[in-house]
Parts: C-alpha cells; structure tokens; sequence
C-alpha cells in the first residue's frame, strides 16, 4: 500500500496533466488524445525513454502516433482486464494543449508515468517547425525521493521555461501536496471536474467561435454600466454549454430546437446568443435594459415580476434558465418539476435567498455560506423529483458551479402523485407558514435604488464635509506653506459625525466611506485614513491622461469651482491659470 505522501504526490500530478491551465496561464487547458497502460517487453522498466524525432503534427494523426512510439519504445499496450495483474505498469498519456488565444498553434505533450519509481516525464512531441509556446520544449521530470519532490530537467541552457518549472510548478505540486487538494476538495457536493457534462474539445471551439462571433462586437457596443468584458463572455460561455447541453441530451436526439426561459435574464445576451443560434427562447425580468432596444426584432424579452404563481405561464417550455436569478433561485426546480413532466431546468445560483425572498442565514459554520446554499439547492432539486447533474462552468466568476435537472427519479405515470409531494414541500416547510404556492414571496421592486451616497440631500452632504474639514485643521499653522492638515483614522471621525447624520448615510450604502470617495477632489483616503488632498494642477491633469492614453483635449478643466479656494483657510495653493479647478467666489 502507497504512503500518504506517494498518494499526495499522485494527486498532484493528476492535477498538473488534467489541469495544466492552473498553473500555466498560456493554456485554456487540455484534450486527452490517448491513454495506455503498458508493460516493458524487455523489462526494461528503469530506462528512460527516448523520443527523439517523433512528433505529432495534429489530431487526426494520434492512431500512428502511438503505434510508431510503441515500435520505438518497445513498450506494450495491455489490455484493461489485465492492468491490475501486471508488474511495473507505466501509464502513458498523450495530451493537445489548448491556447488560451484561439489564434495560437497547438501544442501535443507525452506524459510517461512510473508509479513504482513515483516518477513523471513530460515529453513534448509537438514538430520543432511550429515553435510552440504553451510547454517547455525540453523533457522534464518530477519525482519522490524520500519525502521530497525532485525537478530533473534535459535542458543546458537556464532557459524561461527552466526557470518556470523551477519557481512556479515545483513548488505548486509541493503545496498541492501539503493541501491534499484532491481528498478533500468540495466535500459538501459530489463536482466533477470542470464541463464534465459536455465535450471539452467542442466546447473549446464552440465557445471560441462564439466569442469571436458576437463577443467582441457586442463589447464595443455594450451600453450597460456594468463591465462587458466580464458579463459579455461569461454569457457566451454560459450559452456555449447549454447548446453543447442540449445538442447531447438524450430527449433531443432529433436536434429539435429547445424552447426555453431564462427567469431574471437581466442584459438578455444569454437568450440573444441560444435565439441566434437557432433555438426559440424567452427571457423575463423585472427591470428592462438600455441593450434590449439593441438586439433584433426576433429577441424576445419581457419586462415583468415573476412570482411563484405564475407557475401556469411557463408550461410550454422544455427548459427553465435561472442564471444568477437571485430570490428565484430555490423556485426554478419548483417551476420546473410542476410545469409538466418533461421540463428541465439548469440553474447556476450565486446569491443565496429563502423561498419568501429572504437572505438565506448560513446554518453550519464548519462551511462557506456558498457550499451550504449548494447543499440546500441540491437538496431541493432532488426533493423536487430531479435525478440532479452538478457542473462547474469555465466562467470569469467564483460563483460557478451549476445544476442540472434533465431526468426524473420516477416514471410519468407518477407525475401528478409527485407534484403533490412537491407541494407539501412548499407548504409544510420551515420557509412557508400559512402560505399557498408561494404567496408570502417578496420579488424585488423593479425600481433599482441607487446606493452610492448621491442622493442624500446636498445640504447634509456639505455639513459632513464641513465637520470633516474643521476636524482635520484643527489646531494646525497656517502662517507657513500651504497645509494640507491632520491625517485622521476614519473611526476617529465617524465618532464626531451626529447618530442621525450617520444612519442616513448608511441607509445610502457604504456610510462616510463612500461619501468620502465621492468627494475626492477634497479628501484622500489611504489605509482607513482620511487627509485633505493637495489641488490637482492642469499640468497634472494632462499628464494623467497621457498616461492612460486618453485624447487631452477632451479633458474639462477649470469648469467647476476649487472648494480649496473657498473653503480652505489659506485658499488654493495653485495660481488661478494652474488649478485645474475654477478659482472663482461661490
């Protein structure tokens, strides 16, 4: 039996090949060409192997590949009923790795595993001509040796990628090591690797063709406030799994197109992509978008308060979307398991919410409030009737892991019994007294309140900055050069701020903080402490958008009035042509 360090070794291993892309940022990440088990012939096993001219040219060549490295290595493939009964076994695996930019070569790496010399090569066997840059291009090792983990390079040069290995990989293994990563990670729920649902090579081409498809038009273009680079190819992403989803589900082998709903659809881009890509779709939410008069005539897209009683209006669809849909979340398998038999659902929660509409209050302090609420919705979707898929997406979000309900755990005669347990779930459960399909449910008021401390009345506003000013020159010499004052602790100020003055402030999101930030033309804030600031000259105005490479001419100086120049004892120590702000008496 393998000590607990042999294993922690493995595990890390079988990290660094199925996941090469968290440790190297040039890779999106990997396709398994081929995997072998094989035996020495010559019983050899100790040797090492030499590949040199062997190279795979692209994926259609694999089959060749490998029989020409078994002829040059003497190697013997065995058979899977045998594996376990053979000696000195060497696991041979021949990875295409993936580039993160689409427009990047492939490259191809042979990974030759010892397991009783605890030992693992890296071979790369992409043809010299390509010049690839996604793995080093020498052979390289990693092997235990008495508890430590040794680098062994074929390489004379102390190349970038030597160093690389030598300062990023070795020592990732050595902490995946001491993490135990693969035994105790995601306890809560049963997640497989990432996309393990659908194909990762398609998945890979798709979501690429996708993003250059309409991801990079829709960036140039995106009129929301939020930032596209993120919401954009997190949607494309996002649609790029469910096609491959339904284009693999075992209820569409005629390719038919999915009717669907995306509740809370919010920018709508989701229900754009799966329109134009052929299936027909309707997205709701509470609030319309400014992008929604942007998309085409066929887009269809509602603005309306969705409610657990609404249940009837989604009956004619084959799947409910709730992608991030807040305090909907616990409803879309209620939706799904009462619209009808047939119904599927694919849910990817991120703020976690109760069934009336209520934060949801983590129970078990041993987890994150995250893998709780996972472990609630499972529980949910399995209650509900749901033999109940869990995924983790490739998305630019820490909240990525989603469910999925395509199958039933009973037959469809069963259905109206069942839908009956459902509501007895609803009913009788701790998040419902004296309720009826939902109807204590609180939706959120399509109004979006702004909470940024601007809409506090402006007379408040210039009391605090007043007190603010007064405290932080109190006592201070201003006789000499200009004096910016005290450097005070924000707590320290706070404390000096009327109790009235301070709740309104906080109902406003943020509290003194963000009122402060707001008016950084008059105060800086560094490290929880608050200083007056010194003026900005044109002169550095100018400099800052050179810098960013922004157009200086389309800078507006000297428009709004210098607070210094009114407020502060000794003026504005900038002249009246420098100030970037107008010195003028208000």
């Amino acid at each position: 039996m393998d000590s607990p360090k042999v294993v922690s070794f493995w595990q890390a291993i079988n990290i660094l090949v199925n996941k090469p892309h968290v440790i190297n940022t040039r890779l999106w990440g990997c396709n398994l060409l081929s995997k072998h088990i094989c035996q020495d012939a010559d019983n050899q096993h100790n040797r090492d192997i030499e590949l040199n001219d062997l190279s795979l040219k692209n994926t259609n060549e694999v089959l060749s590949f490998m029989e020409n490295f078994f002829l040059k290595t003497n190697l013997r493939p065995l058979n899977e009923n045998n594996v376990e009964r053979q000696n000195n076994s060497i696991e041979i695996i021949l990875l295409e790795l993936l580039p993160k930019n689409y427009t990047d070569s492939h490259g191809f790496q042979l990974v030759c595993l010892k397991k009783d010399k605890a030992t693992a090569t890296f071979y790369d066997v992409t043809p010299k001509q390509y010049n690839q840059n996604l793995c080093p291009n020498f052979t390289y090792s990693f092997q235990l040796i008495n508890d430590d983990v040794l680098l062994n390079v074929c390489n004379d040069d102390n190349s970038k990628s030597q160093k690389w290995l030598q300062l990023n990989v070795l020592p990732q293994i050595i902490k995946w090591m001491d993490q135990d990563l693969v035994t105790n990670y995601n306890k809560s729920v049963n997640i497989r690797d990432s996309l393990a649902l659908v194909p990762n090579d398609k998945y890979y081409t798709t979501y690429n063709s996708l993003k250059l498809k309409y991801g990079k038009a829709m960036v140039q273009i995106w009129p929301e406030s939020t930032d596209p680079t993120k919401f954009v190819f997190e949607d494309v992403a996002i649609a790029t799994y469910l096609l491959l989803l339904w284009d693999n589900n075992h209820d569409n082998s005629s390719k038919k197109p999915i009717n669907f709903i995306d509740i809370g659809c919010g920018n709508g881009l989701l229900v754009y992509i799966l329109t134009k890509e052929g299936h027909k779709g309707l997205g709701v939410d509470v609030r319309k978008r400014k992008i929604w008069e942007m998309y085409d005539q066929d887009i269809q897209l509602e603005e309306k308060t969705v409610r657990p009683e609404n249940i009837c209006d989604f009956k004619g669809f084959d799947w409910i979307i709730g992608n991030h849909s807040d305090e909907l979340t616990p409803w879309i398998p209620v939706m799904a398991s009462r619209c009808s038999y047939n119904c599927n659902f694919f849910l990817l929660p991120c703020c976690a919410y109760n069934f009336d509409g209520t934060k949801y209050q983590r129970q078990n302090s041993s987890k994150s409030q995250y893998n709780e609420y996972l472990d609630y919705i499972h529980k949910l979707c399995e209650d509900c009737g749901f033999n109940t898929e869990i995924d983790r997406l490739k998305i630019p979000s820490t909240k990525r892991i989603c469910l999925i309900g395509r199958t039933r755990k009973y037959e469809d005669d069963q259905y109206e019994t069942y839908n009956k347990k459902v509501l007895e779930i609803i009913n009788n459960g701790k998040e419902f007294d004296n309720t009826n399909n939902g109807n204590n449910f609180k939706a959120r008021n399509p109004i979006e309140k702004v909470k940024n401390c601007t809409q506090i009345e402006k007379s408040v506003i210039e009391t605090v900055v007043t007190n603010i000013t007064n405290l932080l020159l109190d006592g201070c010499n201003f006789k000499d050069e200009w004096n910016p004052g005290k450097e005070l602790p924000i707590g320290e100020l706070v404390d000096q701020i009327p109790a009235d003055t301070l709740k309104s402030l906080k109902s406003e999101c943020g509290g003194l903080q963000t009122l402060l930030k707001n008016n950084h033309h008059v105060f800086k804030v560094q490290k929880g402490k608050v200083q007056l600031r010194h003026p900005k000259s044109v002169e550095d105005i100018m400099k800052s958008m050179k810098i960013h490479k922004n157009k200086s001419s389309s800078v507006k100086v000297q428009i709004k009035p210098c607070w210094f120049y009114n407020n502060h004892p000794q003026g504005c120590p900038l002249s009246d042509s420098s100030c970037s702000f107008l010195h003028a008496n208000i």
